[in-house]
């Protein structure tokens, strides 16, 4: 779905400030994000960690407006709000109905799309893909290694 400012700008503010929570210094050797679409874009500095009870964040690119950041879990900034699938994060497999949000601009309202949507973790535990519910924007991604607890 192509969310409203307000609330994109609200939901990237919160994973901003979870990703800049640990310094860029622990970005993960091989981390990387590709989105193929709606636009093609690419960042090589990213990390996934789970923050606790079973709850994933992942961010690429930029600390204050990722290009690519995801929740998984029952401790997702949002997740009732926006009716997000709370179920923990279990390792690889397939996630629906979670908290993503892509930014392809310069500010959190130009060409940002997110809300909810899929991610699948593939059975080498830290890469995957990514997609919107409305399919307006996908990709995929490399952690550089299994997400560690933090």
């Amino acid at each position: 779905m192509r969310v409203n400012a307000r609330t994109f700008l609200f939901a990237g503010t919160v994973v901003a400030c979870l990703s800049s929570a640990s310094a860029r210094a622990q970005d993960a050797p091989g981390a990387s994000v590709t989105v193929e679409k709606p636009k093609a874009r690419t960042a090589s500095n990213g990390q996934c960690r789970i923050l606790s009870e079973g709850t994933l964040m992942a961010s690429w690119g930029r600390p204050d407006l990722p290009l690519l950041a995801f929740t998984i879990g029952p401790k997702a900034a949002m997740a009732d709000e926006m009716h997000a699938n709370k179920a923990p994060f279990t390792g690889p497999g397939h996630y629906a109905n979670v908290i993503l949000a892509v930014s392809l601009g310069k500010t959190a309202t130009e060409e940002a799309y997110g809300g909810l949507g899929s991610i699948t973790m593939n059975p080498d535990g830290h890469s995957g893909t990514f997609k919107t519910n409305d399919g307006k924007s996908s990709g995929r991604f490399d952690c550089g290694a299994p997400p560690k607890r933090t």
